[in-house]
Parts: C-alpha cells; sequence; structure tokens
C-alpha cells in the first residue's frame, strides 16, 4: 500500500469540486465538500505512512514525521504565502473588507490560521473571508494541528492495536457530536476549529488501520456483485454531496457522507481489476491529484486577487484564473514541491536538523511578511495608499499637531461590548460658564466624521464622546430600532443612552449619526439599481418609516427629558460604486465601479426626500427643545451633480457612503458652523 493510484483520482476529484464552487457556487453547490474529503484521505494517508515506520523506536518515528510532513508542506506553502502577500501590499488598499488578510496571513506561517478566523468571527461563507487571499489556509492549520496529536496516537496504535482504535474511534465520535452541537450555536468555531475537524481526519486513520490488518491490496471479495455494488453507492452519495449540499446542514448529514463514502471509495477502488480503479488511476486524474496541493493552494489567492481587480463576473476571467492557477500550480510542484522532496542531500541530512532549518525559514518568511505589511504604505502601488492621508478617516485627524497638555488628546474605553472615543481638549482657564460637550451615537458613520469631531474639539475646546458600534444604526428611520437587526444592537443602543444620561449635563449636544438610506451596493457587491429604487418608496417601506417616526420619539424622550440638544445628521449622498475600489488603473474596470464615482443632484435629492421629510418632522416637533438637522449636503454636491471624487482629484468618500479624511474636511465648515449656532450664549 506505498502507493494507491486511485487515491490520487480521489484528490483531484475533490480540489475540482472546491475549484468549481469558487469560481461559481452554483456551479456546484457542495464543492466546498472537497475539503473533508480531503480531510479523510489525509488521515488515511498519513496512516500509511506511518505504518511503513511503525517498527521504528519512538524518537526516530516522530522524527521522520515531522521531516516528512514539513519537507511536503512548508515549502510550496511559504513561496505561496511570501508571493501572495507581495503582490498583496502593491495592488490592494486597506479597508474593513481587507482588514482580516494580514493577520491570517501571519498566523498562516505557523499553522494557526483557522483560530485566526475564528477569533475575527468571519464566517468562511462572509465577504470578507471571500476577498482574504489567505483564507484558504485554514483547512492547512487543521491538518497541521492535527500532526501534534497523530503521531503520538499512531505509534500506539501499531503496538496496542485494539486499545487505541477504540481510543481514537471515540475521540471521532466525541469530535463529531462538537462539530454537530457548535454548528448550532457556535457557527464559526464548529467549521474552523480542529476539535470539530478532527472526526475526519481520524476516520481516514482508523479506515486504514482496519484495511492495514485487514488484508491484502488487491483483495477480492467472494460475491463479485458486492464491490461494484458498493462502488455504485459510495460515488453516488459522494456526487450528491458536492452537487445538492448546502452550508447550514453540517457535518450532518452532508460532510458526513462525504467523509464515509469517500473511504468507501479509498477501500474498494483499491482492487485494480474494479472499473472505478480504472477511472480513477487514470493518467489525468492523477496528474491533477498528485498537484492538488499546489493546485488547492494557488486556486484562492489567484481567484480573490482577480476578484479584487478585474473581477470574476465575466466567464472569460473565470477561465483565466482557471489557466492562471494550474499554471502556477504546475510550476509550484515541479520547481518548490518534487525538488526537495526528492534530493539525496535533504534525505541525508538527519531528521530534527531538517525540521528546524525549515521551520527556521518559515520563521524568517513571516518576518519579510510582516515588514511589507507594516510598511505598505511605502510600498504600494495604489493610488489609496498613497495618498492615504485624504483616503483615510483615522479616530485622529492626522493633519492636526499633538496636543502639548496632559489633560488632552484621545482616550479609549469601554461601554459594555462598544468602544467609547473620546476627544478631550486641553483644560481652558476657569470661567462662569460651562464648555458643552457633545455625544455621537451612531453606526459606523458616526465614527466616519471622528476627524471632523477632532477638529471641533482643537477650535472649539470641545468634549467629544462617540460611542462606536458598527452595523448598529442608531434611529435611522428605515425601520424601528428593533426592526431587522442583530438583538445585540438594542442592547448597545440602551447602554449608549444610559452612558449618554450619566454624563450629561443640560445642554450639552447629543449628534445621532447613522446610514439614513439603502445601498446601493456593498464594498464587495453591487445591487439592482431599480430594486432598490422600488424598494426604497414601496408602501411598504413608507409604514416603516412611519413607525420608526414612532418608534424615535420614545428614544429620544430621555435626552429632551434632561435638557439634552439633540441633532440629527442628515442622510448623505449614496454612491454605486465604492471609490476605494476603483481609482486604481488595475481595478478601473471591474465590474463593481460600472456605474462610475459621479451621481446627479437631482437623483440624490429624489432619494433622500422622503427621509428628510421625516427629519425635519421630528425636529419641527421638538424645536423649542433643541431638536436640529445638520445636512452637509450642499458642500458634498456643489453643482448639478456629486461626485466621489472631487474637482480637485482629492476623495470626498471612501466607500459607496462613507466620507473620507478629506471629506470630512470638506463638511467641517458647515458642522462648525451649525456647532456655534447650538452653543449661542454660552462659551
Amino acid at each position: 500500500m506505498n502507493y494507491l493510484k486511485h487515491v490520487d483520482g480521489l484528490r483531484a476529484f475533490a480540489v475540482l469540486s472546491v475549484l468549481a464552487y469558487h469560481a461559481r457556487p452554483h456551479w456546484l453547490p457542495g464543492g466546498f465538500l472537497g475539503v473533508d474529503i480531503f480531510f479523510a484521505i489525509s488521515g488515511f494517508v498519513v496512516t500509511g505512512a506511518l505504518a511503513r515506520h511503525s517498527t521504528e523506536p519512538f524518537a526516530r518515528f516522530i522524527a521522520g514525521f515531522y521531516r516528512r510532513r514539513l519537507v511536503r508542506i512548508l515549502p510550496a506553502l511559504l513561496v505561496m504565502l511570501v508571493l501572495t502577500s507581495v503582490v498583496w501590499v502593491l495592488l490592494i488598499p486597506r479597508s474593513w473588507l481587507s482588514g482580516q488578510a494580514e493577520r491570517v496571513a501571519l498566523f498562516a506561517f505557523a499553522g494557526m490560521s483557522n483560530w485566526a478566523l475564528i477569533h475575527q468571527a468571519d464566517a468562511y461563507f462572509a465577504p470578507r473571508a471571500e476577498f482574504s487571499p489567505f483564507t484558504h489556509t485554514w483547512s492547512l492549520g487543521v491538518e497541521e494541528q492535527f500532526y501534534l496529536l497523530a503521531p503520538v496516537l499512531l505509534f500506539l496504535a501499531f503496538r496496542l492495536r485494539r486499545f487505541m482504535t477504540g481510543a481514537i474511534a471515540a475521540l471521532a465520535v466525541l469530535s463529531l457530536a462538537l462539530a454537530w452541537l457548535w454548528a448550532q450555536t457556535k457557527p464559526t468555531l464548529a467549521f474552523y476549529g480542529i476539535g470539530t475537524r478532527i472526526w475526519e481526519l481520524a476516520a481516514g486513520a482508523l479506515w486504514y488501520l482496519t484495511l492495514w490488518h485487514g488484508g491484502s491490496q488487491d483483495a477480492r471479495v467472494r460475491a463479485p456483485w458486492v464491490l461494484p455494488l458498493a462502488q455504485a453507492a459510495a460515488a453516488g452519495v459522494l456526487v450528491m454531496t458536492v452537487s445538492l449540499a448546502q452550508p447550514g446542514a453540517l457535518p450532518v448529514p452532508w460532510a458526513l457522507a462525504a467523509v464515509i463514502s469517500t473511504l468507501v471509495l479509498v477501500g474498494s477502488a483499491r482492487a485494480k481489476h474494479s472499473a472505478l480503479h480504472l477511472v480513477l488511476a487514470a493518467k489525468p486524474l492523477r496528474w491533477i491529484g498528485l498537484g492538488s496541493y499546489s493546485v488547492y493552494l494557488w486556486h484562492w489567492p489567484v481567484f480573490v486577487l482577480m476578484r479584487w481587480t478585474f473581477g470574476m463576473e465575466a466567464l472569460v476571467n473565470v477561465l483565466v484564473a482557471m489557466v492562471l492557477t494550474f499554471g502556477l500550480a504546475a510550476l509550484s510542484y515541479r520547481w518548490v514541491e518534487a525538488p526537495l522532496r526528492s534530493s539525496a542531500r535533504w534525505a541525508a541530512m538527519p531528521a530534527w536538523a531538517a525540521s528546524a532549518t525549515l521551520v527556521s525559514v518559515a520563521a524568517v518568511a513571516a518576518a519579510g511578511s510582516h515588514l511589507m505589511f507594516k510598511n505598505r504604505h511605502h510600498l504600494s502601488l495604489s493610488d489609496v495608499e498613497r495618498a492615504s492621508l485624504d483616503w483615510y478617516a483615522p479616530h485622529e485627524d492626522p493633519t492636526l499637531p499633538k496636543l502639548t497638555c496632559q489633560d488632552g488628546g484621545l482616550r479609549h474605553t469601554t461601554i459594555g461590548r462598544q468602544l467609547l472615543i473620546e476627544h478631550l481638549p486641553c483644560a481652558k482657564p476657569s470661567t462662569n460658564r460651562r464648555q458643552k460637550e457633545l455625544f455621537v451615537l451612531g453606526d459606523s458613520h458616526a465614527t466616519a466624521y471622528l476627524p471632523m469631531f477632532h477638529r471641533l474639539s482643537r477650535d472649539e475646546s470641545v468634549h467629544v464622546h462617540v460611542y462606536q458600534s458598527p452595523g448598529c444604526p442608531f434611529i435611522d428611520l428605515i425601520a424601528p430600532m428593533g426592526v431587522g437587526r442583530p438583538p445585540e444592537c438594542l442592547v448597545d443602543a440602551r447602554a449608549a443612552v444610559a452612558d449618554v444620561l450619566a454624563r450629561a449635563l443640560p445642554g450639552d449636544v447629543v449628534m445621532l449619526s447613522s446610514l439614513r438610506l439603502p445601498r446601493f451596493g456593498d464594498q464587495w457587491v453591487a445591487l439592482s439599481h431599480e430594486a432598490v429604487l422600488q424598494r426604497h418608496f414601496s408602501p411598504a417601506q413608507v409604514q416603516l418609516r412611519e413607525s420608526s417616526m414612532a418608534d424615535a420619539e420614545s428614544w429620544i424622550k430621555p435626552l429632551l427629558d434632561r435638557r439634552l440638544q439633540v441633532v440629527f445628521a442628515a442622510p448623505l449622498p449614496i454612491f454605486r460604486s465604492p471609490p476605494f475600489r476603483c481609482v486604481d488603473p488595475w481595478t478601473r474596470n471591474n465590474p463593481i465601479c460600472a456605474h462610475g464615482l459621479v451621481e446627479a443632484r437631482a437623483d440624490e435629492l429624489a432619494f433622500r426626500a422622503p427621509v428628510m421629510g421625516a427629519l425635519h418632522n421630528i425636529a419641527a416637533r421638538h424645536e423649542a427643545q433643541g431638536v436640529s438637522v445638520f445636512d452637509p449636503f450642499d458642500a458634498l454636491c456643489p453643482a448639478h451633480d456629486c461626485r466621489a471624487i472631487g474637482a480637485d482629484q482629492r476623495p470626498r468618500f471612501f466607500d459607496a457612503d462613507h466620507l473620507s479624511r478629506w471629506g470630512n474636511e470638506v463638511v467641517y465648515p458647515v458642522f462648525r458652523q451649525h456647532w456655534l449656532l447650538l452653543t449661542q450664549g454660552t462659551e
């Protein structure tokens, strides 16, 4: 059982399933199960590799295993990680959408990228995971963590066969049960975690132990109809799983069915006289199977970088990505994988020395990538990175000088799940009147104003409190606060209001800033313009808006009862393309940029009219209590159109609806004037 040709055929099936799913999910809805197939095969093959050394003493057994595994995994992985990091730094600007990639890459050098993904809580099927060229390394992390346990368990299994086989089986059952339980309650941990994946690798190991102790490689069954029937059933189940599986039903039934059918095929197709063996052992499938590791390593970075640049919507781009994938995989197999594995000089090196050398190379490669990520501003070819002072809206405006007083500056504290960001001015000489403070509640559109708040704090000596709650709008007038949002958003909103009421004094200002209009897309996708408009002006949305106005009254009442002034931030222009993805030469033809970065002013006014009517309605009812509307629309759309990139070629918006730092500077005079009107009669 040194080399089973049909196993490479199954590897080819697995990697082609993954490629089809990642190219077009509807081509093969369950193609993501190719990874589960790989896990089962890996458990089987690794056990076989260890079985050939089962008589060796423990130290030699372990050292040899790690030398073989590291030689098999690390060289191709390191080349992919480093080259992908170079291209990533050169071409892709920093953003929320690309924010997880670099941390995942650095963890991948240590075989821990699955834990980085768990910590960031980005599901495998979420947009950010699809735009990170390193997401696919999670499966290598699972395997590498399995290798910490496997050699010890199998060393004992070869000596205490019955006891350890039972122990491994119990571990597999426990892992499967945990995977099924957490799939319902902790889906991200269930998908990426080693504890919920070990059952697949253990199943492969158990199957090898059964075959290894159960008969010869080409054993025949007495009933001639049993073998083809078993093969047909297993092949049918495997094809059905990759064709029909849905992410929500894992690991039962789909992953379980894929693993069982794969192992049945591994065992039954080893009979060389069977038709299935002839199919799986065919040269084209074996060629793909032999290089399946490199194909898997390279397909995802190619697909992701294509998605960032030219897009993957056109079929021709999918074909180009496939050609690049197999071309890079062939080069990787020929010049990276094969030479080291067949090197006589490398084989002559002591096992521990060889392993230490590879680990040292991995550490150097990781350090090099870390330096690239840290210095991407100096290395990047992207206009966004090179003009980062204009594009990025950080917590502090970097164009303002640092404060020299000890009591002023930026401060961060936590309020429940939220981050409270405070701009504290330098203390002024005591006067008879207290300066009003500003409290800001809302979603990411509140924190997008942070450079503006920082400048106000400096110019007017204002203590600013900003409650950061991304994805949780505060009175957006699209729907009532408790409708269509995660439950934790209500928890955050109540905590923020309670904290404001505890800190604020009569006369202080509370600004409510949120996304108040539906998007025409997001950083990763464009939506149907007509469908968005139809939904926005539909009778159902009109009813929701009326309900949200009544709901808004209940939320602002405690603030008004405390005699606080409430300012609603008016909706900003909404663009159909995200500027940061559309200004570089290699991204301008991406389909997400097809609608351009200019919108007609008249269209924007009509789009925002229902929400503006609701805001002015609320403000009019409470004008005597100090409710007002801050509206920088004219500053952003001074002519007959609204431009994401101004006539001065400086960005007013970062993405389709968030202001850039330069956009903050454009609207600041309007906000400062509004603030001065609110604070008349105070210092």
